[in-house]
């Protein structure tokens, strides 16, 4: 059965699959090969797909699971862990800059843009496993 949460961790994991979608792109740029736009639209796809399943879905279940006087609060509490991954990712970009991380990334050849899409797609999918794992949990 489709829930909410299932829908959710697919939303999740599809983040991961469009961060894979953008390394595997950024490779080859990097590689001095041209790129179509059509190849470039996959990741925005494959992310806006799981943008949708997990911001519409989470933020109708959070308000639907809410008791009546605590619906406002609910909802700004969903607002606020926007901020904070909106955040985390902040610190991961400028994380990348420093020279310990730097020279990991040069020693495997790739470029930090590179290394930073299947970070991300490594955390989303990691992120997704252990959503669903929880939300297995979750009394329905």
């Amino acid at each position: 059965k489709v829930t909410a949460l299932r829908r959710m961790g697919m939303g999740i994991a599809l983040a991961g699959v469009a961060w894979i979608f953008a390394g595997m792109l950024q490779l080859w740029i990097d590689a001095g090969d041209a790129v179509s736009i059509v190849w470039q639209m996959l990741p925005y796809v494959a992310l806006t797909l799981g943008e949708v399943l997990v911001s519409a879905t989470g933020l109708e279940f959070a308000y639907s699971q809410a008791p009546t006087a605590m619906k406002g609060t609910i909802t700004s509490f969903w607002n606020l862990s926007v901020t904070i991954g909106n955040l985390w990712v902040l610190l991961s970009n400028v994380s990348i800059k420093s020279p310990g991380a730097l020279a990991a990334i040069q020693s495997t050849g790739y470029s930090e843009t590179a290394c930073l899409m299947f970070f991300f797609a490594g955390f989303a999918l990691v992120a997704a496993a252990l959503f669903g794992l929880a939300a297995r949990r979750y009394p329905l």
